[in-house]
């Protein structure tokens, strides 16, 4: 898998649709996540599974919302809004640049 970097940062692969509903609260996160530990440096991605199924294929993505961040994924589907802010967080935390 190859990942671009900008600004010494992975890229950061939001995996969503219109018909997702745990999606929203994920994005808001990760853009809250952008601003406050990494004041806009990450470059988020969001790629509707809709419209591009050509990734959404080469990344197999089989559940929604999925997050991949320096070839780590994440797939979130936990209604609870506060696990789901607390797991994003610590695991763009933990991937090692």
């Amino acid at each position: 898998m190859s990942v671009n970097f900008q600004q010494g940062y992975p890229r950061i692969l939001f995996f969503s649709s219109s018909y997702c509903t745990p999606c929203k609260p994920v994005e808001e996160m990760l853009k809250k996540i952008n601003i406050s530990m990494f004041g806009k440096k990450l470059y988020i991605e969001k790629i509707d599974v809709e419209k591009n199924y050509q990734l959404t294929s080469e990344y197999k993505i089989t559940s929604l919302p999925t997050v991949i961040v320096a070839g780590k994924r994440l797939s979130l589907n936990i209604q609870e809004e506060d696990i789901v802010d607390a797991i994003l967080l610590g695991f763009i935390s933990s991937v090692k640049i």
